[in-house]
């Protein structure tokens, strides 16, 4: 008789590559030699601690560290365990010092998520050297580095993704990530609201106005995008993405922008075909332009936009349309769902906000789908999804739908129509 712990460790390997729990590999590390062999890889390619506490002694990078010197001292020096990290996350109480030694032990490291704040240029030069195999880094509460803090980054011809989040700057030199094969990008910089101010990082001209990244599909602006456009018009050439395909753009607090920027904007990138916008006023320029100038548009989603304007031109491939805080009533959503052909479903969070802006009367499901001619989905159990729908969709035991199923079909049903009124 055979058993599965008799296979080679390339197989023992490929199985439980396909376990998602760290704790079920814990539980298999734990069988015998062979187990532990093929199972100690998988658990340090993401290496966590759930301690929350602030110590040192409960950061990651210092407990990494401990692994590391006690590997040295019992002899384990066939394969560093650092060899086989994967992604790695530092957390915002992280020392330098504990930093810059981890990174010196995770050569094939695929992915660092950074929440240090003293983060110094010598520290990229320090990840670009060391991590030749990253592609995606993510970087949070950035202070006060250096206007070419990000230069170093040239030499990392691997990456393929660069988030920048709630950095107290963003005025920094990146044209450097014009010379890489970079693909996304997020610059969402620290935002500040009180009783009285609002504030971002753009008080000055935006060196993105430097970006011009050819291999670039998805960018995300956030709170800077009036900024951006303001500039746009002095660029030597407007297609600055030739291959993108993804945006999301998001004002700070229902900011307008000059329309014939943001249509030039999307003139010279008509690749798109997801599409974003949060907390802009929008006009029926932009809407027209969304129907011409971005042919290939086949999800869009509306965050936030106060009242949007009356669709009047066909949108006929977009399949997913998500409305998210923007206000309508049933008669300008009923005139709206007929320039959208390629939707068949619809579903309202919330109908009673719906009915609020109509004529006051009784408003259900059934209502909506006469109306609409779209058919209505309550979303209350599994057997309330179409089959159509239902991809990746666990089944759980009571048959109900939790917010995680929700956020699932929102994001990924085809010919939905969402809106959370």
């Amino acid at each position: 008789m055979s058993y599965l712990t008799d296979a080679s460790l390339e197989v023992l390997h490929m199985i439980l590559y396909n376990v998602d729990q760290q704790s079920d590999l814990y539980q298999c590390a734990l069988v015998n030699k062979s187990m532990y062999a093929a199972t100690n890889p998988l658990l340090w390619r993401e290496p966590t601690v759930f301690n929350r506490e602030t110590f040192r002694e409960s950061n990651i990078a210092a407990c990494l560290l401990r692994s590391f010197r006690q590997a040295r001292i019992h002899g384990f020096r066939a394969t560093s365990l650092g060899q086989h990290i994967r992604t790695l996350y530092f957390r915002v109480d992280t020392l330098l010092q504990d930093l810059r030694q981890m990174i010196n032990n995770v050569p094939l490291v695929d992915e660092l998520i950074i929440h240090v704040i003293t983060l110094k240029d010598k520290d990229m030069e320090r990840i670009a050297i060391k991590c030749p195999q990253l592609k995606r880094l993510t970087l949070r509460y950035l202070m006060d580095a250096p206007d070419h803090f990000f230069e170093p980054l040239r030499h990392c011809t691997n990456l393929r993704e660069l988030n920048i989040i709630d950095s107290i700057r963003l005025n920094y030199q990146l044209a450097s990530l014009n010379h890489g094969q970079l693909e996304k990008l997020t610059l969402r910089p620290y935002v500040h609201t009180g009783d009285s101010f609002t504030w971002s990082i753009f008080g000055e001209v935006p060196t993105l106005n430097d970006l011009a990244i050819p291999t670039l599909t998805h960018l995300d602006m956030d709170s800077m995008t009036e900024t951006y456009f303001q500039h746009y018009h002095s660029l030597s050439s407007p297609t600055l993405f030739p291959v993108l395909t993804d945006l999301r753009i998001a004002m700070p607090f229902y900011t307008a922008t000059a329309d014939d920027t943001v249509v030039s904007f999307f003139k010279a990138h008509p690749l798109i075909d997801t599409l974003t916008i949060q907390c802009m006023e929008i006009d029926p320029v932009i809407m027209i332009s969304l129907a011409i100038d971005l042919v290939h548009l086949k999800r869009l989603t509306l965050i936030d936009n106060q009242h949007l304007p009356t669709f009047t031109m066909a949108l006929p491939l977009v399949e997913k349309l998500s409305l998210r805080g923007c206000r309508m009533n049933v008669d300008s959503m009923v005139q709206m769902v007929m320039h959208f052909p390629s939707l068949h479903y619809i579903h309202v969070t919330n109908i009673i906000g719906l009915q609020s802006f109509g004529d006051g009367l009784p408003l259900d499901g059934l209502t909506i789908e006469s109306r609409t001619h779209l058919t209505y989905l309550d979303l209350t159990s599994r057997d309330s999804v179409p089959d159509q729908l239902k991809e990746h969709l666990p089944r759980r035991m009571d048959g109900k739908l939790v917010q995680e199923d929700l956020e699932q079909i929102r994001k990924t049903a085809v010919g939905l129509l969402w809106i959370d009124q």
